[in-house]
């Protein structure tokens, strides 16, 4: 994509952002040539909200609606997302490139497979400037370019548990916290033959063990093929606690039999790397490779390949 000329609307469907963050990221946005359009009740505020129910409904609709806009970035994440979830068209007029994270989880999860959506798990608008380091704003940049020639850099992993074997999938995860809340809904999350990338923020260890066992239950899991998880921040547990959170992931997630990773730098700290949901990738010698672009699919093996093309005739 190039981006010179291109539209950006700017929507809150959760908390209320930090304006003075989100005007530097839309400076940020305009100095690589993207025109910006803020949506009408961005400003807005109803309790924790960035307005009401309806206000945020309006703003997801016509971001998505409007044949004029590329690319559809979340301000801030929070909560409220899954509110506007039923304001999401059936059918997108256009190609549209949807960016955000954290709570934002429940929106690509609810859009994921459908034709004409390209979902970026990266940094909020809010964030882009003001909070994460320049290797998240240009691994934003690379994704929105498709310029991924030779292959986005290698991330290195921490592997804790499980085989040794080269891993191939497409990606899918997010906010864990946000997957279980839609876990059992129309809009849960499939992540069969994926690597599944996973954080959180400020939940104890024994909330995200009860948000993983509830993934687990209503198979959200199922058929995954590894689980990479990276940025837990302000996620404590008790004070002398004699074991660490991975210990709690590993205990949960090993009767899988897959492998499972940590390291990988995405989430709520500096570290927020951007990735495409549904695009190829593989772990070969605790090494991600991935593609910020769906559309390097030809590159997956024929198993994955097949998956894709599954999700998106859904």
């Amino acid at each position: 994509m190039h981006l010179k000329g291109r539209t950006v609307g700017v929507i809150a469907p959760a908390g209320v952002p930090d304006m003075n963050n989100v005007a530097h990221g839309i400076a940020l946005l305009e100095s690589w040539g993207l025109e910006v359009r803020v949506g009408t009740h961005v400003t807005k505020r109803f309790r924790t909200f960035a307005g009401t129910h309806e206000e945020r409904r309006a703003d997801l609709a016509w971001a998505l609606t409007d044949p004029s806009i590329d690319i559809v970035w979340v301000a801030r994440g929070g909560y409220g997302c899954v509110h506007c979830l039923p304001a999401i068209p059936p059918v997108l007029p256009r190609e549209k490139t949807v960016i955000g994270f954290s709570d934002a989880t429940s929106l690509f999860c609810a859009m994921n497979g459908m034709p004409n959506a390209r979902l970026i798990h990266g940094p909020s608008l809010g964030s882009l400037a003001s909070h994460v380091d320049d290797a998240s704003r240009q691994s934003v940049l690379t994704a929105l370019t498709n310029d991924v020639a030779g292959g986005a850099p290698a991330i290195s992993l921490m592997h804790l548990h499980g085989p040794h074997t080269p891993v191939r999938g497409h990606l899918h995860g997010g906010n864990i916290t946000t997957l279980a809340s839609v876990a059992g809904t129309r809009w849960q999350a499939d992540c069969h033959d994926a690597i599944v990338l996973l954080e959180d923020i400020t939940e104890l260890g024994y909330r995200l063990d009860r948000s993983i066992t509830l993934l687990k239950e209503s198979a959200t899991f199922d058929g995954a093929r590894a689980f990479v998880f990276g940025e837990f921040v302000r996620c404590p547990l008790p004070e002398g606690a004699d074991y660490t959170l991975h210990d709690i992931f590993v205990d949960l997630l090993a009767p899988y039999g897959v492998p499972i990773f940590a390291g990988m730098p995405f989430g709520h700290a500096a570290q927020n790397v951007a990735w495409t949901y549904g695009a190829p990738a593989r772990i070969v010698e605790n090494q991600l490779l991935l593609d910020a672009s769906r559309d390097a699919d030809a590159d997956a093996d024929p198993v994955v390949a097949s998956s894709l093309l599954s999700n998106l005739s859904r």
